[in-house]
């Protein structure tokens, strides 16, 4: 008992400290979890925008000139959410957190790449360019490495369907 009363505070820090130490990896892991579902989330949403954008101009435009510039803003707007999202730093507690960053900024190119190629399609008059063929190509080609980095993203992060 006397040992105990004399080495109180040195007891308290030894229990103490190892628990914030665990406490804090813990959040800092959970932070990394949540960031990594945050880019997908908004990898998803920018895909959502990104096919309501392209389908008055392949599809019937029923909805007029508005609806396709409502369609690129809001194509824009998941853009910059994606590349605010690409930007996040993950700590060493995550597997290929290295990879996993380089990989999230080489999506978030592509997707812009991908966007700017289906402005450039949109804005080609059809009749009097003959270039649209090659712009519609470069399209799926940018889709395609999207696609692929996505897909190995979601390996590296371990995100099951």
């Amino acid at each position: 008992m006397e040992i105990i009363k004399k080495h109180k505070v040195s007891l308290v820090v030894a229990i103490a400290l190892p628990a914030a130490v665990l406490f804090l990896f813990f959040r800092m892991y959970q932070k990394d979890v949540r960031e990594i579902a945050d880019f997908s989330a908004s990898y998803e949403k920018f895909e959502k925008a990104l096919s309501d954008f392209s389908r008055p101009y392949f599809a019937s435009n029923n909805e007029g000139k508005p609806a396709t510039d409502d369609f690129e803003r809001k194509a824009d707007e998941a853009l910059s959410e994606l590349y605010a999202k690409a930007a996040a730093r993950l700590s060493s507690l995550i597997k290929n957190d290295a990879e996993l960053m380089d990989t999230t900024l080489e999506i978030a190119e592509l997707c812009r790449k991908e966007l700017a190629a289906l402005k450039a399609t949109k804005r080609t008059v059809p009749g009097k360019d003959v270039k649209l063929d090659k712009l519609a190509e470069e399209r799926v080609d940018w889709r395609n490495k999207r696609q692929t980095a996505y897909a190995r993203f979601k390996e590296l992060a371990g995100v099951k369907d």
